[in-house]
């Protein structure tokens, strides 16, 4: 990260705390300033307070977080981003009126996703949920597919509000304030975009969301981790492993640029696949009663006995024995 960039992020770090503490002490309560507390636990903090603040006002309970890490854990499962928003929302709509009500609209090549929340009335609090909750679906969206979800646009379902400011940087969009809900518009492109996350992924994932949204973008992880998700999805769901051309073409850049760039991150393409691969077919051999002849089908190989000369390089061994070692400890 250069100096400049991060001198401007330590700006926006400032805005972004200095507004979550005015709203911590207009609804009567005190946190410290200390400038050394991490940005996401403020962030965690007030939302938390903030939310079950307008959910008792409005008569009913807050979405739990375990309800959100719920609702991500379906997303992840879908094969395409638009099943994903619609799993989102159809998740949402089994809480309502705890959970906004979500919403996807297409329109020629423009997407329309919109949330609308039961509010008895708009506040600077109920503003600040709201982006909340857009930037959350903003970056889930975003890393399921593996790059970022830039919005053409952002809407809010509450007036024009001073204080909002900050927050609304962050979209790196026009903003309409006064809307009939809260949502954003993107490339509807991007609903035809597969899932390259894995379950196991999403752990690390939901730590920050979306508290972290400033030190971490859903398109901030690496080519090595993006084309490992891709990879991963494909095996998972007994698709064909995608090449080094229709990964360029998924993460938009050529296929010499994306060659170059998992080389300055001391690998290859080949590499990622092989590495994919043994550890598939460990996880198979460890925890399926599948034959070698299945196993190696299912990855793809053109007979067992090429599955076999592989495993030897991955597990320095043959699958019939590294599954009984796995038997007898």
């Amino acid at each position: 990260m250069g100096v400049r960039e991060k001198g401007r992020m330590e700006e926006v770090q400032h805005a972004l705390r200095t507004r979550l503490l005015t709203e911590f002490r207009k609804s009567g309560l005190f946190v410290g300033s200390n400038p050394r507390t991490e940005f996401a636990d403020l962030y965690r903090s007030v939302a938390d307070h903030l939310c079950e603040q307008v959910s008792r006002d409005n008569g009913y309970p807050p979405m739990t977080k375990q309800e959100v890490d719920m609702m991500c854990r379906c997303t992840i499962t879908c094969q395409t981003l638009e099943q994903a928003i619609f799993c989102a929302r159809d998740f949402c709509l089994m809480l309502q009126p705890r959970a906004a009500g979500l919403c996807l609209e297409v329109s020629a090549d423009v997407a329309t996703f919109s949330m609308k929340t039961v509010r008895r009335q708009s506040s600077s609090a109920g503003c600040l949920l709201d982006l909340t909750g857009l930037l959350c679906f903003m970056h889930l969206f975003g890393w399921l597919i593996g790059r970022p979800l830039r919005p053409k646009s952002v809407f809010l379902a509450h007036p024009r509000r001073d204080d909002a400011g900050p927050f609304v940087g962050l979209f790196g969009a026009f903003v309409q304030f006064g809307a009939f809900a809260s949502g954003f518009t993107f490339d509807a492109a991007l609903l035809s975009r597969r899932v390259v996350r894995q379950p196991v992924e999403l752990g690390k994932f939901l730590e920050d969301l979306p508290f972290g949204l400033v030190t971490r973008s859903s398109g901030s992880s690496s080519v090595t981790e993006k084309i490992t998700g891709a990879i991963e999805a494909s095996i998972s769901n007994g698709d064909p492993l995608p090449g080094l051309a229709e990964l360029a073409v998924m993460f938009d850049m050529s296929s010499v640029t994306l060659r170059r760039r998992l080389a300055s991150e001391g690998t290859s393409y080949n590499e990622l696949r092989s590495r994919c691969l043994g550890e598939a077919a460990k996880h198979y051999l460890r925890n399926t009663k599948w034959t070698i002849d299945e196993i190696s089908g299912r990855l793809g190989f053109s007979s067992a006995a090429a599955f076999r000369r592989a495993f030897a390089c991955w597990g320095n061994c043959s699958p019939t024995e590294y599954r009984r070692t796995f038997e007898a400890e």
